[in-house]
């Protein structure tokens, strides 16, 4: 396993990106890649959210993180609307592109924005033993799919983009709000 947090989450983005550019190069792969890439992206995802988003809040990042949160709630509307297209569908592969697109422009900041501000606020041996809390957060979060988020998530998520006063919302008005704010 990596040693660094930091590190894990980057080879993260990039198999993630590898699983991009597979389904779009193997359209007869999809109907099994498609499920891997949302597995693995969700997963991952939560992972950010529950460990990464606070820790770059309490060093001072106080711009990165909300946009890389709404930048995870609009790839997981994305993977939604891909999980109901025909993988053989034109459509699939618009949805496929933008998802692409939104996913690596995400990447991108997460990596000179949020991650940075751990990589200078945080010690080596902290970036350690975040990367095993880090995996331990993943992989309880295998298995979740895209668009299906628990109340804790949604409250979490909530508090990464700095939302306030969110705890009197029922879990369906929560969700609307954040996919409204996501839409800003």
């Amino acid at each position: 396993m990596t040693s660094d947090l930091i590190d894990l989450v980057e080879q993260d983005h990039r198999e993630i990106a590898r699983l991009f550019e597979q389904l779009d190069r193997y359209p007869h792969r999809r109907p099994m890649l498609r499920p891997a890439l949302s597995a693995l992206l969700v997963a991952h995802h939560r992972a950010e959210e529950e460990v990464i988003y606070p820790l770059a809040r309490d060093a001072g990042d106080v711009q990165g993180v909300p946009c890389a949160q709404r930048d995870h709630l609009r790839t997981e509307d994305l993977l939604v609307k891909l999980g109901r297209v025909d993988p053989d569908d034109a459509v699939f592969d618009s949805i496929l592109t933008e998802l692409t697109e939104e996913a690596g422009r995400h990447f991108r900041r997460e990596e000179t924005e949020v991650l940075a501000t751990l990589r200078d606020r945080l010690a080596e041996d902290q970036l350690g033993e975040l990367a095993e809390t880090f995996v331990r957060s993943r992989e309880q979060h295998f298995g979740e799919r895209p668009g299906e988020r628990r109340l804790t998530d949604l409250r979490r998520q909530a508090a990464n983009i700095s939302l306030t006063n969110v705890s009197d919302l029922m879990e369906n008005e929560l969700a609307d709000l954040l996919r409204k704010l996501a839409d800003e």
